[in-house]
């Protein structure tokens, strides 16, 4: 807090410096008739001319201190103002810094970072080195992010040809096991065999896909017609460990349109195999298949412990593509199943839904919607027949069915 001018000391001792020469100057004149003599007279005459005289000299040296007093408060009440002045400058210098900064943090940064063009400073920076700095910042924060991205993009391009790799020899696997059954189809051993190994393929071949989903990439084999929704769901059931378990039942005139056959049989395997591993291996996962008023819904149920709320609604959200995992979102122990399953329903509008089952564990349901279904005629693909892709480069992409192991 300021202090107040110290004005009343001052008038103290300006009152007390007249009474006091007018005191010493009546001394002075006194003196002299007081001590009696000759000179008297002329000794009075010369006190009363001092005394004047350091009267005269008293007025001017009051007046002067009147001055010097009055200019001094003068100073005071200007350096006041300017100090009050300069806290306002400095105040509002920092509250417009301030704005600054934080424009640069939540509009200029956000699109260094995005890509977008960069809009100017608001408000702008009266300083230009600490303008430099702000733009140096910006180039630089966008710099590190392009650095940044093109590592992932270089490693997401790495793991999508590694993965590519692995479906193509896991393809080529499947051809040699179902030309080694051809060669010697009397040989029950040999069969049992080719059996396994196409079985063993297609679930490498499934983890592989299920990678190259992550990065962003989709399946290539392409299938050249309509199937069934329960043959989707035995392909599906052929590409993981205990297919056996599986029982399917349902319409089997309601089929998927070709163009998502393939996404169909993967996500049903993935949420097969999710049933399977969280149920006791003597228990057995019921599948459903029926028509619904808005396409036809595939029903799993399991007869595991089932899942707590908190995980369920995180499983939900996953599975549903309402929330999309990455690589660095699976954890050290990577699960992969549902965050494929979510990239599937996010790209091709499937409404996939997780809740608890009547049989104790977890019901899965994906509604597939009626642009994605047609109706098969009578005499069309019976249920009991494996789909097989078209395309000479996977010809055994469902792998070991069900059916075929039956």
């Amino acid at each position: 807090m300021d202090r107040p001018p110290p004005t009343a000391p001052l008038s103290l001792r300006r009152r007390l410096v007249r009474p006091a020469a007018s005191l010493l100057a009546v001394a002075a004149a006194a003196g002299p008739w007081a001590l009696g003599g000759a000179g008297a007279g002329w000794a009075a005459a010369c006190g009363a001319a001092a005394a004047a005289a350091l009267l005269a000299l008293v007025d001017r040296l009051h007046g002067a201190l009147r001055d010097a007093e009055h200019e001094m408060l003068a100073c005071r009440e200007e350096a006041a103002r300017h100090d009050a002045e300069w806290r306002a400058y400095c105040a509002a210098q920092d509250a417009r810094r301030e704005e600054t900064v934080r424009h640069l943090a939540e509009v200029r940064f956000p699109a260094a970072l995005a890509g977008e063009p960069v809009p100017a400073a608001q408000p702008p920076e009266a300083e230009e080195s600490v303008a430099r700095w702000h733009e140096k910042l910006l180039v630089s924060g966008a710099q590190v992010l392009r650095n940044v991205r093109e590592r992932e993009e270089s490693l997401r391009l790495v793991v999508v040809a590694l993965s590519r790799r692995v479906q193509a020899s896991s393809h080529r696997i499947q051809e040699e096991m179902a030309g080694m059954e051809a060669r010697h189809p009397h040989l029950p051993d040999v069969a049992e065999s080719g059996m396994r190994g196409d079985h063993a393929a297609a679930q490498q071949a499934r983890i592989a896909q299920s990678l190259a989903v992550l990065c962003g990439e989709w399946p290539g084999q392409q299938w050249q017609k309509p199937h069934a929704l329960v043959d989707v769901v035995r392909a599906g059931a052929s590409r993981i460990v205990s297919y056996q378990r599986v029982k399917v039942s349902g319409d089997q005139d309601v089929a998927a349109a070709a163009t998502v056959v393939e996404p169909l049989v993967h996500v049903v395997a993935e949420l097969l195999a999710n049933a399977t591993q969280c149920a006791p291996p003597t228990t057995h996962v019921e599948v459903t298949v029926r028509p619904v008023t808005r396409g036809a819904v595939i029903e799993i149920d399991d007869a595991g412990l089932g899942m707590d709320e908190y995980t369920l609604d995180r499983a939900r959200e996953i599975a549903s593509g309402k929330r999309l995992l990455g690589f660095a979102d699976l954890g050290e122990v990577p699960q992969t199943g549902l965050a494929v399953v979510g990239r599937y329903a996010e790209r091709h509008d499937l409404k996939i839904d997780l809740m608890p089952s009547p049989y104790g564990g977890v019901r899965a349901v994906v509604l597939v919607p009626d642009a994605l279904l047609h109706t098969l005629e009578p005499a069309g693909v019976p249920a009991s027949r494996q789909p097989g892709p078209d395309t000479g480069d996977a010809p055994s992409a469902g792998g070991p069915g069900p059916g075929r192991a039956e």
